[in-house]
């Protein structure tokens, strides 16, 4: 016998420094970036109502359009990032996004703020990054990097609820315009000073790199395509919650904008425990599904909750977003790991560029299909609106086919690393089900991908025994 299995979300052994110094420095990138995006959610929607011109619908294109042109630029930028210099395609999206903050920070009327917040879309980096992420770390210190990333994108979120009024109070709307564009200067100066550099390989080792192959294959998988659903359906109620949510804390619970942190504090606080669900979220499909479709129902009953009590209590309004955010902040966990473990991983980069494009779609939807329904039918007819949206989201997965998620095994091997048979990772990688092989740096284990569908754990046992 040359080896034992174990099943674990344990990949690989510690980061090497450099590793960890471009994840930290390629986290600090994105989430600039993003919380540049996120703090104007809380606030933009009231000082719309200032401008020249502004309507409900407009007001909602303001709130999205940036969803728009980052999902018309996220696979450019990601295809750019394997023609030229990888530092410079990252740069010369951020320095779009600064020019679309200055943009909107010179705004005079509602349709110049509309040209800056789609022009600060454009510089849609989030492909390279990850791209570059990717680059930077070995393939068994992947998935680590990118949960680093995605932390950072959620703390962003958080940390924009919480700054954003109290900042809008301090400089207003137009100075945290000038603040986000300077934040893209910091970005382009960490990128610069503090990312290592990109060793450059044959295109086919690009495992985040978006090419056709990957895109159609995505396309045409029946449980991606429901999941990229999912997170436009979920960005598209976000953004249009914050058409109203804004108005009803100042109108309704009369609280000036700039205190509003506080709200969205006790909320967060108040939603937290819904994150234990998705720590203690199992690798069981069936577990999954299940926690899934719960946190879309909690989800609906937050908007039903919030439209029936929209012109009451204030704690009502409290109680209510905190519904909302406990099932939103699972499915923020949960759904992008979904994704990633619904393909292989030379596909996965396809993938994860469709499922961002979806996301941001669904933003830019929220935005405009929130604006007119806003409208139309008002305040409490745009969040009755969105819990219907939500239930028939949880509608859609009850014909959602059954989930297949790859799962990642540890095999160690009874021998030293220098002694293991050159061919024992290509005779492992054609066992069915199995997907990728990689030997940990220096140690005697390997860790397989494999598909729990194909995969027969007694081939492996008997590979190994020979």
């Amino acid at each position: 016998m040359i080896g034992k299995m174990r099943r674990g979300n344990r990949i690989g052994n510690a980061m090497h420094p450099q590793e960890r110094r471009a994840v930290i420095s390629l986290a600090g990138i994105i989430s600039l970036r993003m919380f540049g995006l996120f703090m104007l959610l809380p606030v933009l929607a009231l000082y719309s109502e200032s401008l020249p011109g502004n309507t409900p619908m407009l007001m909602g294109w303001a709130l999205g359009v940036y969803g728009l042109t980052q999902a018309l630029m996220q696979i450019p930028f990601g295809l750019l990032y394997g023609r030229i210099d990888p530092k410079l395609t990252i740069a010369i999206g951020l320095a779009v996004f600064a020019s679309g903050s200055v943009l909107a920070a010179v705004a005079g009327t509602i349709h110049e703020l509309i040209a800056g917040r789609a022009l600060q879309g454009a510089g849609a980096v989030s492909a390279a990054v990850m791209a570059m992420a990717s680059d930077l770390t070995r393939s068994n210190q992947r998935t680590k990097a990118m949960a680093v990333i995605g932390i950072s994108i959620g703390a962003a979120f958080v940390a924009s609820l919480l700054i954003a009024p109290a900042l809008q109070g301090w400089i207003g709307v137009k100075g945290m315009f000038w603040g986000i564009a300077s934040l893209a200067g910091v970005a382009i100066a960490i990128l610069y000073l503090l990312v290592p550099v990109v060793e450059r390989r044959p295109l086919a080792d690009r495992a985040a790199r978006p090419v056709s192959r990957e895109l159609s294959a995505s396309v045409r998988n029946r449980q991606l395509m429901h999941m990229n659903i999912g997170i436009f359906l979920s960005h598209m109620a976000l953004t249009a919650m914050f058409l109203v949510v804004p108005s009803l804390l100042r109108d309704v619970m009369l609280i000036p904008l700039p205190d509003h942190w506080k709200v969205y504090l006790l909320v967060l606080l108040l939603s937290a425990p819904g994150f234990l669900l998705a720590v203690r979220m199992t690798a069981s499909g069936s577990h999954v599904m299940r926690l899934y479709r719960s946190a879309i129902l909690v989800v609906a009953a937050g908007f039903m909750l919030l439209a029936a009590g929209s012109g009451g209590s204030a704690a009502g309004i409290v109680v209510a977003l905190a519904v909302f955010f406990t099932g939103f902040n699972v499915l923020e966990s949960m759904m992008p790991s979904l994704a990633s473990r619904m393909t292989d991983a030379s596909g996965r980069g396809g993938a994860l560029s469709i499922y961002n494009t979806f996301q941001y779609l669904g933003i830019f939807a929220g935005g405009v299909v929130g604006g007119m329904v806003l409208d139309a039918f008002g305040t409490v007819g745009l969040l009755w609106c969105l819990a219907g949206v939500s239930g028939s989201w949880l509608a859609l997965t009850m014909v959602q086919p059954a989930l297949s998620l790859r799962e990642t095994l540890e095999v160690e091997l009874d021998m030293a690393h220098d002694s293991i048979p050159p061919d024992l990772v290509d005779r492992i990688g054609r066992l069915s089900g199995v997907e990728s092989v990689t030997l940990a740096s220096g140690r005697s284990v390997a860790f397989l991908e494999v598909d729990p569908s194909r995969y027969n754990s007694a081939e492996l046992h008997e590979l190994l025994n020979t």
